[in-house]
């Protein structure tokens, strides 16, 4: 199991210290060495689990990006602002009291640092974040449920028009939460992954045939097809246990 980790350091003997530490049985490492690779690293790669940054980043030309402005860029970014990130700063730098107020920071670690205090606030760091996913997974599972036992309940009254624009809605829902494990699945190489694709692209075949179905016709949906795919919905949700598993092994993986 590897934890990808990008670390925003400029070249030189802490960047070999930071990735020695970051050794590659659990890690893979990518490195930027100024605010500008940073930048289009955030733009156009795949987001890491972990963010390592020095808050003392060079200047790359004419141009100065700080590290206050790639947290900024990261925050505004939906896939990398809950993203853990820990900061590398020395006691001189101006912007620590900014960079500790950014909520997605769980560690500014000054220099001269503890190797061992590093690796156990990247270890500290990951779990949180497993378990942040975990509690989101479980949350959504609710929310779905909740949104079901609503539309069965427009279909009971024969609310057709607010059946219609509801499921519009939890179909976004369900895409949403498919996405959201698949990216966190992919990222960590899941053992069943294809299969739990394969078995989401069914269920949103299903999903949107009912929505086309409904816009094609004054009838709604019966309350029993909604019932069908509540209950193929979670089946689903059942696999998701071992996935929750698999996210629990991977969490116990992060020890010193």
């Amino acid at each position: 199991m590897h934890f990808s980790t990008l670390l925003i350091e400029p070249p030189g003997i802490d960047s070999q210290l930071l990735q020695l530490m970051l050794g590659p049985e659990k890690f893979r490492v990518r490195t930027s060495e100024c605010g500008l690779k940073a930048w289009n690293t955030i733009l156009t790669e795949d987001v890491p689990d972990l963010v390592v940054m020095d808050a003392d980043l060079p200047q790359q030309g004419e141009l100065q990006i700080t590290a206050v402005q790639l947290l900024e860029m990261m925050n505004n970014q939906a896939q990398w602002s809950n993203i853990p990130k820990i900061i590398l700063a020395s006691n001189s730098n101006p912007s620590i009291l900014k960079i500790s107020s950014v909520a997605s920071v769980n560690a500014i670690i000054l220099k001269p640092y503890d190797p061992r205090r590093f690796i156990q606030e990247v270890y500290t760091s990951l779990k949180q974040h497993i378990e942040s996913h975990i509690a989101e997974v479980n949350r959504q599972h609710i929310q779905l449920g909740t949104a079901f036992q609503e539309l069965i309940q427009l279909s009971d009254q024969s609310r057709f028009n607010d059946l219609k624009s509801f499921f519009t809605q939890l179909s976004h829902m369900i895409e949403k939460h498919f996405d959201f494990e698949e990216h966190f699945m992919a990222r960590h190489n899941y053992p069943d992954f294809i299969d739990h694709h394969d078995n989401h692209k069914k269920l949103l075949t299903m999903v949107e045939s009912m929505k086309v179905e409904m816009a094609k016709s004054d009838k709604a949906i019966t309350a029993e097809r909604i019932v069908k795919l509540r209950t193929d919905l979670f089946e689903d949700v059942n696999d998701d246990k071992q996935y929750i598993k698999f996210l629990s092994s991977l969490r116990s993986s992060l020890v010193g």
